[in-house]
């Protein structure tokens, strides 16, 4: 389901020295890709669940405890990308917040039912084989 996405991260930010996905939770698997295809990216990982990030471990992939409500920004900093799968809508502003202090492109994949919120604004859709991928909100200061 997450190829596509994996392939767009790829051919896009194959330059990238770090890259962040936020609230994991049981989708390490998409990270694990990346950093099979990006092995000169650091590649973080984030949840606020500190059970989970505690007992997942996977090679290459730096888990680690963090609030995106509340996130501590060092752990961002220095990030080409930020993304998310299935973020809950709530959250949405705040990794709007997130990625702009860093100066990070944001990518999410919505759940199916939330994406109208991404057809105003500087969001960017994704779509491969006529398939919404995600939806993209570029940095202003990339140009």
């Amino acid at each position: 389901m997450f190829e596509a996405f994996c392939e767009f991260i790829t051919e896009n930010y194959s330059h990238a020295r770090k890259i962040v996905e936020v609230g994991v939770g049981h989708r390490i698997d998409v990270a694990v890709k990346l950093k099979t295809r990006l092995s000169n990216a650091e590649v973080i990982v984030t949840d606020n669940d500190e059970s989970w990030v505690r007992t997942h471990k996977a090679p290459g992939i730096k888990a680690v405890l963090d609030d995106v409500m509340r996130p501590r920004l060092a752990l961002y900093l220095g990030a080409a990308l930020v993304y998310s799968l299935h973020p809950p809508s709530e959250l949405v502003p705040s990794l709007v917040d997130l990625a702009g202090k860093v100066g990070a492109d944001l990518l999410l994949v919505p759940v199916m039912d939330e994406q109208e919120v991404f057809h105003a604004g500087q969001w960017r859709r994704l779509t491969n084989r006529g398939r919404t991928v995600g939806w993209l909100l570029p940095n202003k200061r990339l140009g």
